[in-house]
């Protein structure tokens, strides 16, 4: 008679669990490894079909790998996005860009294509001065220039721009 999936992930989660916690923590902090042990094992059990996984344990190694991937590049956006509202610039320039693996290409297409979609969300003006700020590398006074707005109202609208950035990134990991 086969094995139902219930009791497959049960042996699975009873026979891994703890060293796959460690790993997490290894990988992302003590912080998160639950939460990404807990995400492993659901995508194997939303797997269209668990029974093809030759290395359950692999995939579960490999799924970890992957999230802590994702939740480091995710904090890195924060990060940056913070050091922008608070202004220091160096930290920006110091993040290292090795290069990507192909599915880091197409996670960062993806962050891309989420920040395009959050950018579209704010008025025109306040999109502007994040795109010229950020992307065109212009300092709050040539902004100003260019867009007819003062160079203390660049800096709020920035501000706003950023918050918003970080808000809706947040709501997406959530």
């Amino acid at each position: 008679m086969p094995k139902s999936k219930p009791s497959l992930f049960d042996r699975l989660f009873q026979r891994h669990s703890q060293e796959l916690r460690v790993f997490a923590g290894l990988r992302s902090g003590n912080e998160f490894a639950d939460d990404l042990v807990q995400e492993a094992y659901l995508r194997l059990m939303q797997h269209p079909e668990p029974e093809s996984i030759d290395n359950a344990r692999a995939f579960l190694y490999r799924t970890i790998a992957n999230l802590s991937v994702d939740q480091h590049r995710r904090q890195n956006v924060r990060d940056r996005f913070h050091a922008e509202i608070n202004g220091d610039d160096q930290v920006l320039h110091a993040i290292p860009t090795p290069e990507p693996l192909p599915e880091d290409k197409l996670a960062s297409q993806q962050e891309l294509h989420a920040l395009n979609s959050i950018l579209q969300e704010l008025p025109e003006a306040t999109r502007n001065v994040f795109v010229l700020y950020r992307l065109e590398g212009l300092s709050h006074k040539e902004i100003g220039r260019r867009l007819g707005v003062s160079e203390r109202n660049s800096v709020r609208l920035l501000g706003i721009a950023a918050q918003h950035v970080l808000l809706r990134f947040a709501s997406l990991d959530d």
